[in-house]
């Protein structure tokens, strides 16, 4: 069971880019106090834009903040941000929460929740689903793995940004569920590139056509949003995914042909079918 929870009053936020930024400007548009930092001086100047403090150091933000979100790219500067040189444990707070929001493995989030532990910090991992669109709407959905009532005290910070937080299991389940989210996602895409061409190669217009698969059994959200797709990630939500199911000793031959096919399948190939 958890120990000491921190009442939520503040936040922190490390990582001030494309999801970063949003979620820290509706943060601070619903009257949350909100302290940032990041390496790029472009970015420390948009958040002070918003009205957010600054600070030099995730060390900095950790100390002022009772939950830090971290919303940084990769395992190893989820890493760095909570155990390294200025890091968020040389400073934060008996009873304070670290959310890791990136995609990462899951053993990441779970190594990095027994080292925290040792200093009575909470760490949780609040995966981001609903992607660029999602977070500049603020209306992102969370899935979290962690102990309940930790991720219940942070549920008013959360929803500032976020209009759904589901709570999927112990740390690292919320990137166990986001990674079988991804799948599904990239999967459909594909899938709707490949049907679409045919049908475009055999005289029927894309438009049209998805106007009616959209009320038919093959019917999939990425397709009625067709065209809005970033294609960001794909190649890094695919390796995670593969790396996890041989790990698991799982086979995964569907996702094993489409790591491939998504690496050159590009937006301009998805505005074409519009």
């Amino acid at each position: 069971m958890a120990g000491t929870i921190r009442d939520i009053r503040t936040i922190g936020l490390v990582g001030w880019g494309r999801m970063g930024g949003m979620i820290g400007h509706y943060a601070v548009q619903r009257g949350w106090s909100v302290t940032a930092c990041d390496p790029s001086a472009d970015a420390r100047t948009a958040a002070k834009d918003v009205g957010a403090a600054v600070a030099t150091t995730v060390a900095d933000v950790a100390a002022v903040s009772d939950v830090v979100l971290l919303v940084v790219v990769d395992d190893e500067q989820v890493k760095q941000a909570i155990t390294g040189q200025d890091g968020a444990l040389e400073t934060a707070r008996p009873g304070s929460v670290i959310a890791i929001c990136p995609s990462v493995r899951p053993d990441t989030c779970v190594e990095m929740a027994a080292v925290a532990r040792k200093h009575d910090v909470h760490v949780i991992d609040v995966a981001l689903v609903g992607g660029e669109r999602g977070a500049e709407a603020g209306a992102l959905k969370l899935m979290c793995g962690g102990e309940a009532d930790v991720i219940d005290a942070c549920l008013p910070a959360f929803s500032s940004f976020a209009i759904d937080v589901c709570h999927v299991g112990d740390v690292g389940a919320g990137q166990v569920a986001k990674t079988a989210n991804n799948l599904l996602l990239w999967t459909c895409v594909r899938a709707n590139y490949e049907a679409l061409t045919l049908a475009k190669k055999l005289g029927v217009q894309p438009g049209k056509l998805r106007a009616f698969l959209n009320i038919g059994s093959g019917a999939n959200r990425p397709l009625a949003e067709w065209g809005a797709q970033r294609l960001r990630w794909p190649k890094k939500d695919l390796e995670i995914a593969l790396a996890l199911a041989e790990e698991a000793g799982v086979d995964l031959p569907l996702i094993e042909q489409l790591a491939p096919l998504m690496a050159e399948t590009t937006v301009e190939d998805l505005a074409e079918l519009r």
